[in-house]
Parts: structure tokens; sequence; C-alpha cells
């Protein structure tokens, strides 16, 4: 997927090796521990598989059952199911059983975070839309991308078109926030004109959660492991 268009990404899925398996490790790591009470972690896995003696440079290749034989010999566990499960299907969400796992949740709420902040500034990106409506928005409104099963999508729109305006009013991040805000105090719908190469259209769509961005807080109920595990060696 190197090298893909952006467009339907998140039905299409990218480069999962490098952001979804960061978290499949980190349930991987968990259930180790849990396996192990603790007593080991995805470390040992590593000097196991990676480790040995010095001999510079080599190319040294491996199966899906050396993994599955290495990890076992760390913490035993179904660890064939667990990822062939991983690599085989996808469920309704991102694998967040690590992160739940070490003391975290994911919760979504109306204030961006300074990360999301600096992103949306640099890519000039809009992010309001994205876990509201499911819009990928570009600066001046162009739509770069939408997400499956996302109010957005499910109303017909999809990458390539342009919001031109936002309940009657011409399109600008200010005014799409405010529509969201309001949409919170009102059934109904909001209203997104769309220019579509030489066609406009107007699409209604039945959302009234306001703004939405993703954040991480702490789980009291459980031990906070993840801190542990990111903290630098």
């Amino acid at each position: 997927m190197q090298g893909a268009p952006q467009q339907w990404e998140s039905w299409r899925r990218a480069l999962d090796y490098y952001d979804e398996d960061v978290l499949n490790w980190l349930w991987a790591d968990m259930i180790i521990r849990q396996q192990t009470q603790g007593k080991r972690s995805i470390d040992d896995f590593c000097k196991l598989f990676h480790g040995g003696q010095n001999t510079g440079p080599m190319v040294k290749t491996y199966t899906f059952d050396d993994v599955v034989n290495g990890l076992n010999e760390v913490a035993r566990y179904d660890w064939r199911g667990f990822w062939t499960e991983r690599l085989t299907k996808h469920g309704p969400r991102a694998p967040l059983g690590g992160i739940e796992a070490s003391g975290w949740k994911l919760v979504y709420d109306e204030t961006p975070s300074e990360l999301f902040r600096a992103e949306e500034s640099n890519r000039e990106h809009i992010g309001a839309g994205l876990y509201s409506l499911g819009l990928a928005l570009h600066k001046g409104g162009v739509i770069d991308d939408t997400i499956e099963g996302m109010p957005a999508a499910k109303a017909g729109i999809g990458p390539g078109m342009r919001v031109v305006a936002v309940n009657g009013r011409k399109f600008s991040t200010d005014i799409l926030r405010d529509a969201l805000r309001e949409a919170e105090a009102n059934t109904a719908p909001m209203e997104l004109l769309i220019e579509n190469a030489t066609y406009y259209k107007t699409y209604k769509l039945d959302y009234h959660g306001g703004e939405q961005y993703p954040h991480l807080v702490r789980d009291p109920s459980k031990p906070d492991v993840l801190s542990e595990i990111i903290k630098a060696k």
C-alpha cells in the first residue's frame, strides 16, 4: 500500500504495520505480563527473538511459526489464534485491548488536544468534522476522504468533493464548528452544500453530537502499566 492514494483509507486501510501494530504489540505485551504475573514482558520476547551474539549485519529470515513459538517460550498463550485474528480479520474499531488492559481508555470530547491542533495547523487540515461527521477536510473545504459508517459517507458524500456552505452559510472552519455546536441543541439535520465537479447538491446529515476529538484518559480501576512501559530505558 506504499504510495496509495488517501481516498477511502478508513475502508481500504494503509500501512497498518506502522500504526495499528503498535497497538497489537502493546496488547501482546499486556498478555505476556498477565500470563506471567508481571515477571515477563515484550522486552523478554525481543531479547529472545532478536538477541544473540553480535555477528554483524546479516539477513536472517523468520516465519509466522517462529514468532508464535518465540512468544510461547516467553508466556504460554494461544498466540497463533491471537495473531491470526489480528492479521486476517478486522473489527469495528482499533485494537484497544492493550490500551485498556494497561490502565487507560479512549474517550471523545469537544476539546482537541495540543497534538491534534498542531497537526491540524501543520497539514492545513480541518479536524472538526473528522470524528463527528466522518469528513477529512482540507483547507478550503476540499474533502480528502470520508469515513465509512459515519454520517457524511452514509449521506453519499465522498472524497474529491468540496463543502461550499454549511446551513446556508459560506464554508469556513468557524462556520462548521458553529454548526456542530448548534446541532447539539436541535433536531434539525445539518445541511451541507457540496460541489461535485460541475454539480451542486445539498446533503442533510442527521448528526447531533457536537465536535468530537479523541483522548486517552486514565482508568482508575486498573494499575497504570502504560506509563511504566513508555518510560525511557
